[in-house]
């Protein structure tokens, strides 16, 4: 049994437009002045529609962009066709497919392949912006921080050459959520299906959240198109511990992602809270 977890998902770069018929009068207007650049409730309701989201959420997404855009310009931060091109490439790559039959997937869910370039144009110019918010507010990690963590996270350094687990699957995510809460509850439209799971046959991703779980609890739900599974590890087979010394480097790598988000978060709250913004309508 192979479960996928690292699924492509389009809709974080392009998407078909969704948008309901509106009339002129509810969309006409400016919602938001933010450093003098407008965010139109057009702007608010097409974002909106477009990836099925309330419209405050819209709305912080796009003042987040704006923000982002005021600061690649800033820095005078750039992206040209070659690096558009690589990384789609890169994607195709990923998904063993070449960028001709990349592209033609693009397109077969009514994607507009231009638009989905803009997209990708703009994600790697975060990517840069973020980059250089890091390089200038990381500070190097020392070995008794990495340490620390490996002492206080050992079940996480432990590896099973297999693992025999329970499979819950549902197209719902609160009916897993539920059985973990109350394991005796009845919950229907959840499938479930005794397995053994041999960790080199198996997505390294899941091998690690099965690693990483507890002998005897449930893992975390995880999406695995186009349902929701979760794990109830019944046993570990033939485990090993991993020496802090072969761990170091994971240790670092994923220390150093969560200062990474919380440095870029910060840089954005600070730069929200100085900004000018003036809410003219909400959406």
């Amino acid at each position: 049994m192979k479960i996928k977890l690292n699924v492509l998902t389009l809709v974080t770069l392009g998407a078909t437009l969704l948008i309901s018929p509106l009339s002129a009068g509810v969309v006409d207007g400016v919602s938001v002045i933010i450093n003098k650049e407008p965010i139109t409730l057009f702007d608010v309701y097409k974002y909106s529609g477009r990836f099925n989201i309330s419209k405050k959420e819209a709305l912080d997404i796009l003042v987040r962009q704006k923000l982002e855009e005021s600061e690649i310009k800033k820095l005078n931060i750039s992206v040209d066709a070659f690096e558009v091109d690589q990384y789609i490439e890169n994607l195709a790559i990923s998904n063993n497919v070449s960028q001709f039959d990349f592209l033609n997937m693009i397109k077969s869910k009514n994607i507009d392949v231009a638009e989905y370039k803009e997209d990708v144009k703009s994600k790697i110019k975060r990517d840069k912006l973020y980059k250089k918010i890091v390089s200038n507010k990381m500070q190097q990690m020392g070995d008794s921080e990495l340490l620390a963590y490996y002492n206080d996270n050992l079940g996480e350094f432990s590896q099973a050459s297999s693992f025999d687990v329970t499979v819950y699957t549902s197209n719902n995510q609160q009916n897993l959520t539920s059985i973990q809460e109350n394991p005796m509850s009845v919950v229907s439209n959840v499938e479930l299906k005794d397995t053994s799971l041999e960790a080199t046959k198996i997505d390294p991703k899941l091998a690690m959240m099965l690693n990483s779980t507890q002998q005897g609890k449930f893992s975390t739900v995880v999406k695995s198109d186009p349902n929701y599974v979760m794990f109830f590890v019944k046993n570990k087979n033939n485990v090993k511990s991993v020496s802090f010394a072969e761990a170091k480097n994971y240790i670092y790598s994923k220390l150093a992602e969560s200062k990474e988000q919380k440095a870029i978060e910060e840089y954005f709250e600070k730069l929200k809270s100085s900004a000018s913004i003036n809410v003219v309508r909400a959406p």
